[in-house]
């Protein structure tokens, strides 16, 4: 037997990862930032059916997001006075400061979302962390600081979580990872 064959088997022999970190990761907030066109995020054929499935209905969960994202910050802003007064300073700075992360998590989470079609292993890997970060967020929301903003049950959460676990099937995983 030569050589060769034995360090072929020997290497075949060793369990592989299940997942190894991405060898590339952003540098800067400018890679935040997609690449593509606005008018072309909807061209998904490049992209396997799951993940255009996943991309498609993030999008949609990071449009209506943005939708609400807005008039709840006003609603807070405009009963701050009132939070203030009834509750105390400390409360109403904690809510916004809550309200002002969930803004921040929402606006990453529209980027993140935008930049899956050029196929970065590290978006994937960080929008699952920030689905995790959001979840945890909106129960120490709830719990915390019960308001009207915080209406229970978080949906946008749950179908998100559904979208992320799509972009880690096999078929997308090999998209992901294949270059």
């Amino acid at each position: 037997m030569s050589t060769q064959h034995l360090t072929s088997v020997a290497r075949s022999d060793r369990p592989r990862p299940a997942y190894r970190l991405p060898a590339t990761w952003p540098q800067g907030l400018g890679d935040l930032v997609p690449r593509r066109a606005l008018s072309s995020t909807l061209s998904v054929h490049h992209m396997p059916f799951i993940s255009r499935i996943a991309y498609v209905g993030m999008l949609a969960m990071s449009g209506l997001m943005l939708i609400f994202l807005l008039p709840s910050f006003l609603i807070y802003l405009t009963g701050l006075n009132t939070i203030t007064q009834v509750a105390g300073l400390g409360p109403g700075i904690v809510g916004l400061l809550v309200v002002m992360v969930s803004s921040a998590l929402g606006i990453l989470q529209i980027a993140l979302v935008l930049k899956v079609p050029e196929r970065l292993e590290w978006v994937r890997l960080l929008l699952t962390v920030l689905l995790a970060i959001s979840t945890l967020e909106a129960v120490l929301r709830s719990w915390a600081y019960p308001s009207v903003i915080g209406m229970g049950l978080r949906w946008d959460l749950g179908i998100m979580a559904v979208m992320v676990l799509l972009l880690w099937l096999p078929s997308s995983n090999r998209w992901f990872t294949s270059r």
